[in-house]
């Protein structure tokens, strides 16, 4: 595309400004991907964040919330994962929504009620009423992720897509770090405080945030790079052209649209890798600080205790996913840290010892956190833009059921063998099913050129 006006020759005494070469396009789309950076994904950070503590942070009420609503593990679990399977009927709905009415709006819209029911979620009596709330908990967050993920990929290119999604994806251990040493001093200290149990002040306290940050994401969030004011004309114009040609290197070996994309064995096989790895990813989550307390910790040395893990897990994923965009390669980037995933559980379940045991959890940490942002740069290599919402919330959808079956699973075990560390055992063969799928899809002869 032109950057300035052709003139007719008889204006040739004007002093006409000569079109800008390739590489002063490439310096301005680089300086307008790092204002982009800069300005997006402090935001986009945030709102992960306040997500992952909402929609996790029921494993640290669990200390007191269990035994003050008669929980048996099974019934924890069930409850926990029952967030996950509104995303079979809601996820795919609402990314299309996104893409209709703007990605500001439909995020703001998202963050209000997920932070509402949040709040309610303190009045849970039982399990019927927890699992009803957590399930209106999953049907207000549905199309969060997925919805990031498109939104990120229409503002950078693929080369920058695992650096990008592992900042964004840093809202996971941020969210530990911040939300378990609070947690647990809220669930210490606020027993009984204005009549309330302690775990239900930390359902009021940590779901206020998302409402308020909802009117910031309205206010400040740009919809696209076409619509960024807060750019010179010429750094939108070269951005617009490099997004362009980068969806174009897409379109000419991937799809045409959805309903290509649904009959395309890559993107099931994707779900099915996604499924076993939300498995270890929610199943850890969600029982760690129970894993934890089993060594009698209180409740505020169980939060800082499970902060750790996530510390770890954070700078190492960020060095990671920063080698995976500087060589290129994707599978191994994401095989590799699954393997490890595995291993971290059964050091965990192997020894009674808790520094042996919070090693272990320490390493699967490490392992989830740094498979997860490479998995996102998958899809992006052969779903088209026309596709790629859709196929990615198809992804994410499938993967998601994983997010009912791992705090199940692992409820069901403890409450039939009576040991925390079976259910560790579990997790350790589960996730492995993850880096096979993709290690079978990256042999197969029918992979898409330029797939690493």
């Amino acid at each position: 595309m032109k950057h300035v006006e052709e003139f007719d020759s008889t204006l040739a005494g004007v002093g006409v400004m000569p079109e800008p070469d390739k590489s002063e396009i490439s310096s301005l789309a680089s300086g307008a991907i790092r204002k982009a950076k800069f300005r997006l994904m402090p935001l986009i950070l945030l709102m992960y964040l306040l997500a992952f503590i909402d929609r996790s942070n029921i494993g640290m009420a669990a200390l007191t919330m269990n035994q003050s609503l008669g929980l048996t593990p099974e019934h924890f679990g069930f409850a926990v994962g029952i967030f996950s399977f509104e995303y079979i009927l809601f996820e795919i709905p609402s990314n299309v929504l996104l893409e209709r009415y703007g990605a500001r709006f439909w995020l703001a819209r998202i963050m209000i009620t997920w932070g509402i029911i949040s709040m309610a979620m303190a009045f849970a009596q039982g399990v019927v009423t927890l699992s009803i709330l957590r399930f209106l908990l999953g049907v207000a967050e549905a199309g969060l992720a997925p919805g990031i993920v498109f939104y990120l990929t229409t503002w950078f290119p693929k080369k920058e897509l695992a650096k990008v999604f592992s900042i964004y994806y840093l809202g996971v251990p941020l969210a530990a770090i911040i939300a378990n040493p609070i947690s647990g001093y809220i669930l210490d200290n606020f027993h009984n405080v204005g009549g309330l149990e302690s775990w239900q002040w930390l359902f009021l306290i940590e779901g206020c945030p998302p409402v308020i940050l909802s009117v910031i994401v309205f206010l400040y969030l740009t919809d696209n790079p076409s619509k960024a004011s807060w750019l010179k004309p010429e750094e939108r114009q070269a951005y617009q052209d490099l997004m362009e040609k980068d969806q174009h290197a897409t379109l000419s070996v991937g799809h045409s649209g959805f309903r290509e994309m649904i009959k395309d064995r890559r993107v099931w096989i994707l779900g099915m890798a996604y499924f076993f790895t939300v498995i270890g990813l929610t199943g850890l989550g969600f029982w760690m600080p129970q894993f934890i307390k089993r060594f009698d910790y209180s409740d505020t040395v169980v939060g800082m205790l499970g902060t750790i893990p996530y510390i770890a897990g954070a700078v190492v994923m960020c060095w990671w996913s920063n080698h995976s965009d500087k060589t290129g390669e994707r599978t191994w980037h994401f095989i590799i840290p699954s393997l490890v995933f595995s291993v971290g559980f059964v050091i965990a379940a192997i020894s009674d010892s808790p520094v042996i045991s919070m090693l272990g959890l320490t390493i699967s940490t490490i392992g989830m956190l740094s498979c997860v942002p490479t998995f996102y740069t998958l899809p992006a290599s052969f779903l088209t833009s026309r596709g790629c919402a859709g196929g990615m919330a198809l992804i994410n959808s499938i993967g998601n059921i994983g997010g009912f079956f791992g705090p199940f699973l692992v409820g069901l075990t403890i409450s039939i063998t009576g040991k925390s560390q079976n259910g560790l055992y579990l997790l350790s063969v589960l996730v492995l099913f993850s880096p096979l799928l993709i290690y079978l899809m990256s042999r197969s002869r029918r992979q898409v050129a330029g797939w690493r």
